[in-house]
């Protein structure tokens, strides 16, 4: 762990706060958790969000955390757009050399992903496009590395995009808090939430979603752990 992580933790925040770290994996509705998350101060909770590089194994290991995450196509096309926007309107960041030629050889995140698995030039340049364009090169289960087992290091919760209120509730539940999702003010302004219109942008095919269930067949595998950890920690009747 890094002296400048040690020392955010070790100076804490006035009125004796509990600390929880939102371990922040890119695409995952990380925005409006936070906006949420800023929100306990007043019950008692200070959520710290991690940058994008902090790893599980870098947390102090006695710090409570919660992460969320998402099926792993959607957070795919999610990136690719998302990049190819340089991250506009909420941010900007400007695209490296690899980036740029990744969006000069392929327009829609559709292309690339049919052409992934191809033996010719434009798969191996696929292959390296996918690898170069943030967002899309790590998957879910590279913030684990080091760590592995869910078991031996627990979050307080997961919170499932695709379920998001859902599992929002149930992180306030066992964070001690008398509250839910209606309880707190979301952030509907689609650059305050920095949430994106993806209707205009061409469809997955079926072959970009089989080559995509391929590349990403770790995520889909630690995925699936997640809901299974969620699963025995949560049983339904």
């Amino acid at each position: 762990m890094s002296g400048k992580m040690a020392s955010q933790f070790a100076q804490g925040t006035p009125g004796k706060l509990r600390e929880i770290a939102f371990l922040h994996i890119g695409k995952n509705a990380g925005t409006q958790i936070m906006h949420l998350a800023q929100q306990l101060m007043v019950h008692g909770i200070h959520v710290h969000k991690q940058p994008h590089t902090i790893k599980l194994c870098e947390l102090p290991g006695k710090l409570d955390y919660f992460f969320s995450i998402r099926n792993p196509i959607a957070r795919f096309k999610s990136g690719f757009y998302s990049r190819k926007r340089k991250g506009q309107p909420r941010l900007y960041v400007e695209w490296t050399k690899s980036e740029a030629l990744a969006f000069e050889t392929f327009e829609h995140a559709n292309d690339l992903a049919e052409a992934l698995f191809r033996s010719d030039k434009i798969g191996h340049l696929a292959a390296q496009s996918i690898q170069a364009i943030r967002h899309t090169s790590m998957q879910q289960i590279d913030w684990f590395e080091r760590v592995g087992f869910l078991s031996l290091r627990p979050p307080v919760w997961i919170i499932r995009q695709e379920n998001f209120e859902e599992d929002f509730n149930s992180l306030l539940t066992r964070m001690g808090l008398p509250l839910s999702c209606n309880d707190l003010q979301p952030a509907n302004d689609p650059t305050a939430s920095h949430r994106s219109d993806y209707s205009q942008t061409i469809e997955l095919s079926d072959l970009a979603k089989d080559n995509l269930g391929r590349w990403y067949a770790r995520d889909f595998v630690f995925y699936d752990l997640c809901v299974s950890w969620m699963r025995s920690n949560n049983p339904q009747p």
